[in-house]
C-alpha cells in the first residue's frame, strides 16, 4: 500500500471518530483495513441517530428472549513472582454428547457465544462435542475495567480453558461404565478442533500453535482478522504513527472522547445499519431481532465501555501469518467473498496468501523436527488431508457461520470427517 494512501486512511479514520462524537451525518464508509469483527462498525455511523429502527418494528415481544449466561469456567492468569491474578467467571456454552470429539468455536470482537446459534445443533448433531466460550471482556464473562487486553491474554484464557475441560472430558469418558476399551480413543491424541470468526480465527490459529503438540488437532478459520486492531505502529510509515498514537491516546481513551464515542457507537440505528446497509452480512436474511439482541444486550454491562475502548487502542498482537509459520495442523479457512472488513484478496494480511505461511516452519526444520512433526499428524490426521485448505463463499459476507451456517456446514463437516480418518480426501474446492 501507497504512503499516500495510508496516510489518507489514517487521516480519516481520525476525522470519522470525532465526527461520530460529534453526531455529524456523514456517508457509510468501506474500509479495507478493517480487522476485527463488529468494531469496526464506527466507522459507519447512521446518518441520523433519530433514525427509525426497522428490526425493532417486528416483534417487542420476541426482546429479552435470548439466554445470555450458560456455565461458569472460573479463570486466573498464572501468578507472576510478584503479584497474584484476580480469578474471573468465563461465560461458556456446550452441547453435544460428552463423549464425542470437542470442538471449540471463538467469537469476532463485539459478539458472543450466541452468535453460533445455527452451528451447534448441525455440529453436534453431526457428532461433535461443542464448546463456545465469551472471550473476556465480551458477551456474558466478566468485564474488568483494569485489565489490559490483547490476544495473548486470550490466548492465555482459551488454553486454560481446553486443557480444564480435556480434564473433565476424560473424568467423565473414564466413569462411562458402558464404554467399552475398543470405543475409547488414544488418551494421548489430540482432539480438540478450534474454530473462530474474525478476532476468533486469529486467536483460533495462536491456540492451535501453542496446543497442537498435546490436545488441538485441527483449525478452521471464519474469515481471520489481521489483529486485534486495524493498525501496528511498525507497520506504519513514521508520519502517520502520530495518527495512531492520536487515535488511541486521545481520541480512544476512556478519560477523554471516548466515553462519547462508545455511547454513539453501541446505538441501536448505528449497528443495524451496518448489519443491514454496509456489506457485514451480504444476505441480511439473517440479521433480525434475535441478533440485534444478541450483539447489542453486552454493551449495557458494566465495563462494556472501558473493554470496547481498550481492545480498540490496544495493539494488534501477532500477525496469523506468524502463527501459520509455527503450525503443521490442518487448518481450514473459510471466507466471504465479499467481507469488507477482511477481505480475503487485499490488505495488509490477506486470506488467500495464508497457505504460503501455513507450516514455513516446520518445513524448514532439521529432519529431527521434521520427524517429530509427521508422527504427531500421522497419529491424529489423516495424512491424504491438504494441510491447508482455502474456501471462498461467494457472495459472503464478514461473518458467514451466521450469514451462510449451510454452506459453512456443507465444507466444514466432510474436513472434520476427513479429519477424523472416515472420509477419503475431499478435492480442494477454493479460489
Amino acid at each position: 500500500m501507497s504512503v499516500i494512501v495510508r496516510i489518507s486512511i489514517a487521516i480519516w479514520c481520525t476525522t470519522a471518530v470525532v465526527h461520530a462524537f460529534m453526531a455529524v451525518p456523514r456517508p457509510g464508509a468501506l474500509i479495507a483495513q478493517r480487522q476485527s469483527s463488529l468494531g469496526s462498525l464506527f466507522f459507519s455511523l447512521p446518518s441520523s441517530i433519530e433514525e427509525k429502527s426497522v428490526l425493532a418494528e417486528e416483534d417487542s415481544q420476541n426482546q429479552n428472549k435470548v439466554q445470555r449466561f450458560y456455565e461458569t469456567y472460573q479463570w486466573s492468569q498464572s501468578p507472576s513472582s510478584t503479584s497474584t491474578s484476580p480469578t474471573y467467571n468465563i461465560n461458556y456454552r456446550v452441547e453435544g454428547n460428552p463423549t464425542d470429539p470437542p470442538l471449540l468455536l471463538i467469537h469476532g470482537f463485539g459478539a458472543n457465544v450466541n452468535q453460533f446459534r445455527f452451528n451447534f445443533p448441525l455440529l453436534t448433531q453431526a457428532g461433535y462435542r461443542v464448546y463456545a466460550i465469551d472471550l473476556l471482556g465480551f458477551g456474558a464473562s466478566d468485564k474488568p475495567k483494569e485489565e489490559e487486553y490483547c490476544i495473548e491474554l486470550w490466548l492465555d484464557l482459551l488454553c486454560d480453558f481446553i486443557e480444564d475441560m480435556e480434564r473433565e472430558r476424560k473424568t467423565m469418558s473414564k466413569n462411562k461404565s458402558t464404554a467399552s476399551s475398543s470405543e475409547s480413543t488414544n488418551d494421548n491424541d489430540p482432539q480438540w478442533v478450534v474454530a473462530g470468526n474474525s478476532i476468533g480465527g486469529l486467536c483460533a490459529l495462536g491456540v492451535t500453535a501453542r496446543l497442537q503438540q498435546t490436545l488441538v488437532r485441527g483449525c478452521t478459520l471464519f474469515n481471520a482478522a489481521g489483529g486485534m486492531t486495524s493498525f501496528r505502529y511498525e507497520e506504519l510509515p513514521w508520519i502517520l504513527r502520530p495518527f495512531l498514537l492520536f487515535l488511541q491516546k486521545v481520541i480512544l481513551s476512556p478519560d477523554g472522547y471516548g466515553g462519547k464515542f462508545f455511547e454513539n457507537f453501541k446505538t441501536r440505528q448505528n449497528v443495524e445499519s451496518i448489519l443491514l446497509n454496509q456489506g457485514v452480512y451480504r444476505d441480511t436474511t439473517n440479521v433480525n431481532e434475535e441478533l440485534m439482541e444478541i450483539l447489542l444486550g453486552p454493551s449495557d454491562d458494566d465495563g462494556a465501555k472501558e473493554v470496547f475502548l481498550k481492545v480498540f487502542g490496544g495493539p494488534a498482537g501477532p500477525t496469523p501469518e506468524s502463527f501459520l509459520e509455527e503450525i503443521y495442523k490442518p487448518v481450514l479457512a473459510l471466507w466471504g467473498s465479499a467481507d469488507p472488513w477482511t477481505p480475503v484478496d487485499r490488505g495488509l494480511h490477506p486470506g488467500k496468501n495464508f497457505g504460503k505461511y501455513h507450516n514455513k516452519k516446520w518445513r524448514r526444520s532439521s529432519k529431527s523436527e521434521s520427524d517429530e512433526m509427521n508422527e504427531s499428524l500421522s497419529s491424529s490426521a489423516n495424512m491424504d488431508q491438504p494441510s491447508f485448505q482455502l474456501h471462498i463463499l461467494e457472495g459472503a459476507g464478514h461473518c458467514p457461520h451466521d450469514e451462510v451456517p449451510d454452506a459453512i456446514h456443507e465444507v466444514m463437516l466432510p474436513w472434520l470427517r476427513n479429519l477424523d480418518g472416515d472420509n477419503p480426501k475431499e478435492e480442494e474446492r477454493g479460489e
